[in-house]
């Protein structure tokens, strides 16, 4: 407590004045002083908060500064980074860019397959001169020698079928089952075949099974007449659905690390003789255009005296290789090569 001098029975001017400064002193804080009199100590008045020497201009320069620092290496990191990759691009332009034929690219992919996984695949990708925004390649087709995978199969037909599909070898058959445990989050499957007359059905999970691609589709093959013999070839691992993506890219397998040279050859001259067939007519390349309209510009259409003809080449395939599982690495190959006509499938 405030110690009070009486004076004619009230409090003197200086207790007056203590007891003012004491409402807004935390009484922790008070210190005697000076025979018993209260003392205040320095910077505990609970009063506007105030910093000595500070100046908000200069606190915002300097965090403007460190933003302008922090800029500045991420702009340098950014051009080294480019810089880097100019001068790899620039390596990789002047490096020989070996090509082989598909008979050699077979043998160099078992070559350089030093440590051989237990269930590689011979992944065959190449870059198509299309424009995927005007047209669209895609579909299936029958490989010759078919891949030893495990493929699970829903057949979508009428329910009072399902014995018949799963006699064929469908690993799920039906339609009202089916449907309710796929709008439930089920997909346990990766392949879906229907027939035309059960698709009005199969279209209430098409929000569902068309982002993930396994809707049923005539152009993947998967909308079928006969749903049977649909099924016996998705299980036996003949069945291969192509697509091309992006830049013209497509990818397939078309073997596995089982396969002698002979059967991924084969397999690959059958999906190059499937792709020529099913080229866009914009397509670049030989489709849609007749042999006077490829011929270079001055070249008589009688043959005789003039230019001499020069063999027109086929741009349908701009870039192909081989790979053999997800280590090996790609085995550039030949376009010209490709052709099912050319020798590069036997030397």
């Amino acid at each position: 407590e405030l110690v009070r001098h009486s004076t004619f029975g009230r409090p003197c001017s200086e207790c007056r004045m203590l007891s003012r400064v004491a409402q807004s002193v935390d009484s922790t804080v008070l210190r005697p002083r000076f025979n018993g009199l209260p003392g205040l100590a320095l910077g505990a008045v609970r009063t506007k908060k105030w910093k000595p020497f500070h100046n908000m201009y200069r606190a915002n320069r300097l965090r403007e500064i460190k933003r302008q620092q922090a800029d500045k290496v991420e702009a340098q990191e950014a051009e080294a980074a480019a810089l880097e990759s100019a001068s790899a691009a620039a390596r990789r332009a002047t490096e020989p860019r070996v090509a082989t034929s598909p008979f050699q690219a077979t043998r160099l992919m078992r070559a350089f397959d030093v440590f051989p996984e237990a269930k590689a695949e011979v992944n065959f990708w190449t870059r198509l001169n299309v424009d995927l925004t005007r047209e669209s390649v895609r579909g299936t087709c029958h490989l010759p020698h078919g891949l030893d995978t495990q493929i699970r199969v829903l057949a979508f037909c009428p329910d009072d079928e399902i014995e018949e599909m799963l006699a064929a070898g469908a690993d799920v058959a039906g339609i009202s089952e089916p449907v309710r445990r796929i709008n439930q989050g089920w997909l346990g499957f990766d392949r879906c075949l229907a027939t035309p007359a059960i698709m009005p059905q199969v279209m209430k999970v098409a929000k569902v099974l068309g982002p993930r691609r396994l809707m049923p589709n005539p152009k993947s093959g998967t909308v079928v007449q006969n749903l049977k013999a649909a099924i016996k070839e998705a299980k036996g691992g003949t069945l291969l659905e192509y697509r091309a993506e992006g830049q013209g890219e497509l990818s397939a397998t078309i073997g596995d690390a089982g396969f002698s040279d002979a059967k991924v050859l084969e397999n690959l001259k059958f999906l190059v003789q499937t792709l020529l067939r099913a080229r866009p007519r914009s397509a670049g390349g030989a489709g849609g255009d007749t042999d006077a309209m490829r011929k270079p510009a001055g070249t008589p259409l009688i043959g005789g005296k003039g230019r001499t003809e020069e063999p027109v080449k086929d741009f349908y395939f701009l870039e192909a290789h081989l790979r053999i599982g997800s280590s090996g690495p790609p085995i550039r190959m030949d376009p010209e090569s490709l052709m099912p006509s050319s020798v590069g499938y036997f030397r």
